[in-house]
């Protein structure tokens, strides 16, 4: 009797391994097109063996787990892909926003250089003939447009940086709330450790709430037996075992700095999203800045050491003077037309001599435009049009290098699919094996019934 109860608990065994495998499968198909969902497979092995007189007998089969398919490797590349291909993303926002700034085009009619030529161009007119008005006029409005369209490229250029600075404060409060989302996990693991409780779906929200955090900034996990992770970000620890650390955003002067909220040490924030905001803001940004901030100080400063050198307009009798200065300012963000020319135009000073019909001054003012006065022996227009250049080749080498990371990245997840990701053939296929495998167990199960009712059909 004892051999045919073995068999039946054989049977039974085997019944419920095929049932498990069976429900695996079907949970794998179900959740084909789940995004993140990792493919379960079930772990056996052969029960342990019972010592007969005639060796060890077998038991039949026992499940040993249910885990994911998972390879440390390749998921660990996927999340640095993640980490570099957000941060060269939001490179390529940037450079486009301030592209659009620098939109510089053959018929543009409001750009910087068409109002540097504008402004020469008054001057030049203004020599031929230095008494009159409107022509006088016409350099004013000029001197204005020009001012004008130096502020307004900063102004654009200050906002850029603003909604950066915002962006990264909304990115450090993501950063948050999915380190309380991974320690939150974390404990639900714990919670389950030594017991044969499935958590393969619950790592597959750990890989998730990573793959989130990772397109942030980058990252570092290190795993435990029981899948619990902890995880530093920036070099900085923010997840340890069921607690997360919270991060924050300090603003400067000089910059941008995110690390642990309980730490005056700034984390070091190589990659992901962050990184790019933060190179945008502390380093990109200020360097466009830096260079139109010289450009219109030059510019400025060379015009009104001409108009200083220069005489008024002598009228009514009263005698030429030196002109004074014509902008006043230093930077892009506050240059202007000084008050010194706007309350009188007499103030333009035209001429070189003070002599009535002279104009040699004003023509060498508008030789300026293609002037090598720039520290580097650039003109004003050439050193401007070397900025805009700089942005479109900036923009052009992000453009270029979101294409090959993404690239990198589909390969990569393709590779990560061919091991984790669900093949509806290959789940099809194992759930025929399965049912046959279920099916023959349920043999054993009958023929053991039926070789219990022949013994007690025996019994008289």
């Amino acid at each position: 009797m004892s051999g045919l109860t073995s068999i039946l608990n054989i049977g039974n065994e085997a019944l419920n391994t095929s049932q498990t495998e069976l429900n695996t499968t079907a949970h794998n198909i179900a959740n084909a097109n789940t995004p993140g969902y990792t493919r379960q497979r079930v772990d056996t092995q052969a029960a342990i063996p019972v010592e007969t007189p005639y060796g060890y007998l077998g038991t039949g089969v026992e499940v040993t787990g249910i885990q994911g398919v998972r390879n440390a490797y390749v998921n660990e590349q996927v999340t640095n892909l993640n980490s570099d291909l957000s941060q060269a993303n939001i490179n390529q926002q940037t450079l486009t926003s301030i592209g659009g700034i620098f939109n510089e085009t053959a018929t543009s009619t409001n750009g910087l250089t068409a109002q540097l030529n504008a402004f020469f161009g008054a001057m030049q007119t203004l020599s031929q003939s230095p008494e009159d008005s409107g022509l006088r006029q016409n350099v004013l409005q000029a001197g204005i447009n020009v001012a004008t369209t130096f502020n307004s490229l900063n102004s654009q250029l200050q906002n850029v940086k603003y909604q950066v600075s915002q962006q990264i404060g909304s990115d450090v409060n993501q950063i948050n709330t999915l380190a309380g989302t991974i320690a939150s996990i974390n404990k639900q693991l714990m919670a389950n450790a030594g017991t044969s409780r499935n958590s393969s779906d619950l790592q597959d929200q750990m890989n998730n709430a990573i793959s989130q955090l990772s397109n942030l900034v980058n990252v570092k996990v290190v795993t435990d037996s029981n899948g619990v992770m902890n995880v530093t970000a920036g070099g900085a620890v923010l997840v340890a075992a069921g607690s997360a650390f919270k991060f924050s955003m300090t603003q400067t002067s000089s910059g941008i700095t995110v690390g642990r909220s309980d730490s005056s040490v700034p984390a070091t924030i190589s990659s992901g999203e962050l990184a790019g905001l933060m190179n945008s803001y502390d380093t990109q940004i200020p360097a466009y800045s830096s260079q139109l901030d010289t450009i219109a100080s030059t510019f400025a400063k060379t015009i009104n050491t001409f108009n200083n050198a220069g005489y008024t307009l002598s009228t009514n009798g009263k005698q030429a003077t030196q002109g004074g200065d014509f902008f006043q300012g230093t930077t892009a963000g506050t240059i202007q037309v000084s008050q010194n020319i706007i309350s009188n135009l007499n103030n333009i000073a035209a001429s070189s001599s003070g002599a009535p019909g002279d104009g040699q001054n004003a023509a060498a003012m508008g030789n300026v435009l293609n002037a090598p006065v720039m520290s580097n022996g650039q003109s004003i227009i050439n050193a401007y049009e070397a900025l805009v250049n700089q942005v479109g080749t900036d923009s052009q080498t992000a453009n270029n290098n979101v294409q090959t990371i993404q690239l990198q990245q589909n390969q990569m997840q393709a590779f990560q699919s061919s091991i984790s990701g669900v093949s509806l053939n290959q789940e099809l296929t194992n759930m025929i094996q399965y049912q046959h495998s279920f099916e023959a167990a349920a043999k054993v199960i009958t023929t053991a019934d039926a070789m219990y009712q022949t013994i007690i059909g025996m019994v008289p």
